[in-house]
């Protein structure tokens, strides 16, 4: 029995598609028979996760679309609702960020995370819900951050951005779940995607996560997958951790720093 066969021809816009972890999620729902619409702005990189999920089988279309202006997400919104009739699940993932704190921080830079990372959330269930609604409902998935739930030195705008998001999940979830719209965040540890390198900093960063590695770009596309799908039809509002433990565990990060490997069981 296939626990995904409900997917199967239904569409689904995934931002920041382009790659890392937006390109897994498309790679994932196109498996199992979703028309994904891969929205970036990278076009060439867009164009090139379109044309792997055709070759491997699967239906999709790339569309060009600056998440940072209300005018686009509209537009698109639209131009896929003409085109298909429906639009079953938006995932909310494309980013934008620097690393600053406040004092160094410019106020445009403030005002572009925040319209990137959080204002394009609100704007697309402005415009898809409706849709959804009279389609008998849908699915948001929010690719938040576990920086929405603790924070980080000099990442004011994308620890704010990511904490507003998960409570826009909550209260999007209250307003449609009685209309069978669904609305759930995911909240990523250190994934790493195809733009990273292994460095020593990175294996030391390991250290710090229970399950001594990073995650990768379809451990979070799964999760994604059982969102999007009627398997997890009674979960809705939630802010789903997939941070390998990191955020389950004290932080006494010095012993880790140090190299020290933590013992299971009693000393000898």
């Amino acid at each position: 029995m296939n626990p995904y066969a409900d997917l199967s021809h239904k569409v689904a816009i995934v931002t920041g598609g382009a790659q890392g972890i937006g390109r897994a999620i498309c790679r994932r729902f196109a498996e199992v028979g979703i028309h994904v619409i891969v929205a970036d702005i990278a076009q060439d990189k867009g164009e090139h996760t379109r044309d792997e999920i055709i070759a491997a089988g699967g239906s999709a279309e790339f569309r060009l679309c600056n998440v940072e202006y209300h005018s686009q997400i509209r537009d698109t919104v639209e131009a896929i609702i003409q085109q298909h009739g429906r639009l079953d699940v938006v995932v909310n993932n494309a980013y934008w960020s620097v690393v600053k704190d406040v004092v160094a921080l410019e106020e445009a830079e403030w005002d572009k995370g925040m319209d990137v990372m959080l204002k394009a959330a609100y704007l697309f269930g402005k415009h898809t819900f409706p849709h959804m609604l009279r389609n008998g409902g849908g699915t948001m998935i929010n690719i938040a951050s576990i920086h929405g739930l603790v924070a980080a030195p000099r990442y004011p705008v994308y620890a704010a951005a990511k904490a507003g998001l998960i409570h826009l999940t909550r209260q999007m979830a209250i307003d449609g779940g009685q209309h069978n719209i669904r609305v759930n965040a995911i909240c990523p540890g250190w994934i790493f995607t195809e733009s990273m390198t292994l460095t020593d900093e990175n294996r030391r960063m390991a250290k710090l996560y229970p399950r001594g590695r990073p995650g990768e770009p379809i451990e979070i596309a799964n999760v994604a997958l059982f969102l999007a799908s009627s398997q997890a039809s009674f979960v809705n509002g939630q802010a789903i951790c997939v941070d390998g433990g990191l955020t389950a565990q004290i932080q006494e990060v010095e012993f880790w720093w140090r190299g020290v490997t933590p013992f299971i069981g009693p000393v000898a």
